[in-house]
C-alpha cells in the first residue's frame, strides 16, 4: 500500500471514521493506530511483521532496563546491545549482499577462487528509518535526555506509526511520546491544516514528480546513449525535480495525516532549492536524518575525548560517507556521500579562509552580503548539489561516468519534449513554489489557509478534477519506497 494509491485512499477513510468514533481516551486511539499501523506493514510484507514486533520489545526492554539500573557498566552494556541489534537486523537485511561482493572483489584481486554467498533477503519495510529512530531513542534515555516510555502500546505506536513508517520523517521520543500520553480531539485546525498538506503531497507526487520522472529523468538515465548533452541536462533537471517532489510530498503526506488524527510530525524540507551553501541546504533537505546524523554521531564522534576530538573536517567526510552507504548498498552511494563530505569539508575550510580576510579588511564582510555573491554561492550550491545527483540515480560507477561525460559530450541526437502542457505546468508550479515563499509578508500557505471553507473547497476541487484529467496513471511508487 502506497500513501499515494488507490489502497490508501479507501484506507485512510475508514482509519479516520473509526478513530473519531472511539472514546477521547490515549489508550483506545493509540490501540486503533497501532493496529492499523500494523495492517498498512502487513499490506507489504506479512512474513516480517514477526521481526518488526521483537525488535519493538527488544528495545522497549532496553529502554526500561536503562531506566531502573544506575551502574555504568550495565547501562553501557544495555546500550550496547541496542546497537547491536538494530544494526545487526539493518546490516544483515540491507548490506549483507553489499559486504559480500566487496569481498568477493577482493579476493578475486588477490588471485583466491573461493567466493563468499550472496544473501538475497526481502527488505523490512522502512528498516533505515525505524533503526534510526530506536536507536535515537535508547541513546537518549540512557544519557537521561528522556525517560524511558513505561508503556509499550505508545512505544509501540512511536516505532511504526504508520505515515512515517516508509519514507520518514524520522521522529525523535521527546516530540511524539508526548503527544501518544494524551487524548486527542479533531479541531477545525487539524482539518485546514491535514486537508492542506495532503492535498499539496498528492499533487507533487501524483502528478509533478510522475511527469517529470516518467518523460524526462527516467528516459534520458535509462538510455543516455540516445541523447543529446541538452537532453542529458534536461534529464538530469527532471530528475532533481523528481527526487524532490518525490521525496518532499512523502513528508507532507506524513504530516497531513498526523494533523487529521491530532498529533504533529516533524517538518522535512524547507525549500532546501533557496539554499545559497552546502550546510544551508542540509538544514534543509531531509532534516530529520541529517539533524538525526549530526546529534548522534558527528557531535559525539567530534566532541569526544579521543583522536577525532575537534576534526570537524573529517567528520563531515565520515557522516556523509555513512549517509551516502544509510540510502543504499551501492557503491554509487558511497561516491555521492564522499563527494558531498568533500563539499562541506571545503565548504568549511573557505569559511576558515574568509573570516580572515574579513579581520583584516571590513570590505570583506561587505562583498560576502552583496547579492553578487549571494547568487554566485547560489549557483555553484545547486549545480554541486545537481551534479551530484548523477551517482546518486545511476545504477552502477561506469553509468554513472557515462551520463556525466554526457553532460559536455554526448553522441545521441534525442531530445525531451520540451513543448508540453504537463511539462510547463510542473515547472510553473516548482518555480512559483519556491518564489512566493521569497514573497515579503505572510506566507502564502497562511495566505491561502486563510481563505473561508468554501474557496478553498473549490480550489481543491478543480485540483481534483485537473488530477483525473492529466494524472499519468498506473504508477505511485516512493522512490524511498521500502527504503
Amino acid at each position: 500500500m502506497s500513501l499515494a494509491g488507490l489502497g490508501f485512499a479507501l484506507f485512510l477513510p475508514c482509519v479516520l471514521l473509526v478513530y473519531w468514533l472511539l472514546p477521547r481516551r490515549a489508550g483506545w486511539q493509540n490501540a486503533w493506530l497501532l493496529l492499523a499501523s500494523y495492517a498498512f506493514y502487513a499490506s507489504w510484507s506479512t512474513q516480517l511483521l514477526p521481526l518488526l514486533w521483537l525488535s519493538t520489545l527488544v528495545d522497549y526492554g532496553l529502554g526500561y532496563g536503562l531506566m531502573r539500573t544506575e551502574a555504568k557498566s550495565s547501562r553501557q552494556g544495555l546500550l550496547m546491545v541496542s546497537l547491536v541489534v538494530n544494526i545487526g537486523i539493518l546490516a544483515t537485511f540491507k548490506y549483507a549482499g553489499f559486504f559480500a561482493n566487496a569481498l568477493n572483489d577482493l579476493f578475486m584481486l588477490m588471485g583466491f577462487s573461493s567466493a563468499l554467498p550472496v544473501l538475497q533477503l526481502a527488505l523490512p519495510l522502512g528498516i533505515s528509518y525505524l533503526t534510526l529512530l530506536k536507536i535515537g531513542y535508547v541513546i537518549d534515555v540512557y544519557y537521561g535526555r528522556i525517560e524511558a516510555e513505561r508503556s509499550l502500546l505508545n512505544f509501540a505506536l512511536f516505532v511504526c506509526f504508520f505515515p512515517h513508517l516508509i519514507a520518514g520523517p524520522i521522529v525523535r521520543a521527546q516530540e511524539m511520546l508526548p503527544q501518544y500520553a494524551q487524548a486527542r480531539t479533531l479541531s477545525p485546525a487539524h482539518i485546514q491544516n491535514g486537508a492542506w498538506l495532503l492535498f499539496l503531497g498528492f499533487f507533487m507526487k501524483a502528478y509533478v514528480a510522475e511527469i517529470l520522472g516518467h518523460f524526462y529523468a527516467n528516459p534520458v538515465f535509462n538510455h543516455p546513449e540516445l541523447y543529446s548533452a541538452l537532453g542529458h541536462w534536461i534529464g538530469l533537471l527532471g530528475y532533481a525535480g523528481q527526487l524532490f517532489c518525490d521525496f518532499a510530498d512523502y513528508s507532507l503526506i506524513a504530516m497531513g495525516v498526523g494533523w487529521l488524527v491530532g498529533l504533529r510530525l516533524p517538518e522535512n524540507f524547507n525549500y532546501p532549492f533557496l539554499s545559497t551553501s552546502m550546510m544551508a541546504f542540509w538544514r534543509r533537505w531531509h532534516m530529520t536524518l541529517n539533524n538525526w546524523l549530526f546529534d548522534y554521531l558527528y557531535g559525539p564522534m567530534t566532541m569526544s575525548r579521543g583522536w577525532m576530538r575537534g576534526r570537524l573536517g573529517l567528520g563531515f567526510l565520515i557522516v556523509f560517507v555513512i549517509s551516502g552507504l544509510w540510502h543504499g548498498p551501492l557503491w554509487t552511494f558511497v561516491l555521492w556521500g564522499f563527494l558531498h563530505g568533500m563539499a562541506l569539508v571545503t565548504e568549511y575550510r573557505w569559511d576558515l579562509f574568509y573570516k580572515g580576510l574579513c579581520r583584516k579588511d571590513r570590505t570583506y564582510v561587505a562583498r560576502r552580503q552583496s547579492r553578487s555573491y549571494q547568487m554566485t554561492a547560489w549557483f555553484i550550491t545547486q549545480l554541486f548539489f545537481l551534479l551530484t545527483l548523477i551517482p546518486f540515480r545511476a545504477t552502477s560507477l561506469s553509468h554513472a561516468w557515462q551520463y556525466a561525460k554526457g553532460l559536455f559530450g554526448a553522441t545521441g541526437g534525442q531530445i525531451p519534449n520540451l513543448f508540453s502542457f504537463n511539462l510547463a505546468v510542473c515547472v510553473s508550479f516548482f518555480v512559483l513554489y519556491h518564489v512566493l515563499e521569497l514573497a515579503p509578508g505572510q506566507p502564502w500557505r497562511a495566505k491561502f489557509l486563510a481563505l473561508s471553507p468554501p474557496v478553498r473547497g473549490v480550489v481543491y476541487g478543480l485540483v481534483i478534477v485537473f488530477l483525473l484529467l492529466f494524472m499519468p496513471v498506473g504508477r505511485g511508487t516512493f522512490i524511498y519506497a521500502n527504503f
